[in-house]
């Protein structure tokens, strides 16, 4: 896989496991609405969107959806902390990359300020150059957060990689110009988009020789 000098990271279920405080999270803002929601969530969540479940389960006959966005945040503040975890293969990633001398940041649908918590309470708020959520960028796939990502972190877009694991995520590096790879963990990868590269963990970004095993494929790749 090709080398690149900027990398952008989406954070939940990418870099960090965040399923117990999400889960907690939902079960707590649906269930004030008497709305179902709770354990396994996370998945379909990630995958989507907040306003994808609200505009499904929740609908403005209960409450406005910035109403929602106000209630789903306070109760993902009391579940979250202590609550995630880096993937090992993420870890090994970012620290490597630091080493190799490049520069990182990350694009996310949290709130800018729950980026920050979870990744400091995780001890790598330092390793990366940007860190962007959706009240300051807009949510993915709109580009906006990526582009906001490169400005921050000075990247040339022929050299900077946008990583994740959704379609979302996918759709939002290439539409601000960039590549995109998604990570799929030994999970059915989403339908509907065309990455870059194809990648079963975070370590495969990391350069190999040419010809070395494990190696993605030097070309897009559409998954149906």
């Amino acid at each position: 896989m090709r080398e690149y000098d900027f990398y952008i990271f989406d954070m939940d279920n990418t870099l960090v496991d965040s399923s117990r405080g999400y889960d907690g999270a939902i079960a707590e803002a649906f269930g004030r609405l008497g709305v179902r929601g709770g354990a396994g969530e996370y998945g379909d969540y990630i995958q989507r969107s907040l306003r994808d479940m609200y505009d499904e389960r929740v609908g403005e006959g209960r409450c406005s959806y910035g109403e929602f966005c106000e209630l789903f945040s306070s109760a993902y503040d009391r579940h979250a902390p202590g609550s995630s975890r880096l993937f090992p293969d993420a870890r090994r990633c970012i620290e490597s990359l630091r080493l190799a001398g490049k520069a990182m940041g990350v694009a996310s649908n949290c709130h800018t300020r729950h980026v920050e918590g979870a990744l400091s309470d995780l001890g790598v708020s330092g390793m990366f150059g940007s860190l962007v959520g959706m009240d300051r960028a807009g949510s993915k796939p709109d580009p906006g957060p990526v582009l906001l990502c490169m400005r921050e972190m000075g990247a040339d877009p022929a050299s900077t990689l946008m990583v994740g694991d959704s379609a979302s995520d996918v759709l939002a590096g290439l539409r601000a110009g960039i590549d995109a790879a998604l990570v799929s963990r030994g999970g059915s990868p989403p339908a509907g988009c065309s990455p870059t590269f194809l990648i079963s963990s975070l370590e495969d970004l990391l350069p190999r020789p040419p010809g070395a095993p494990g190696n993605p494929p030097e070309r897009p790749l559409r998954i149906s």
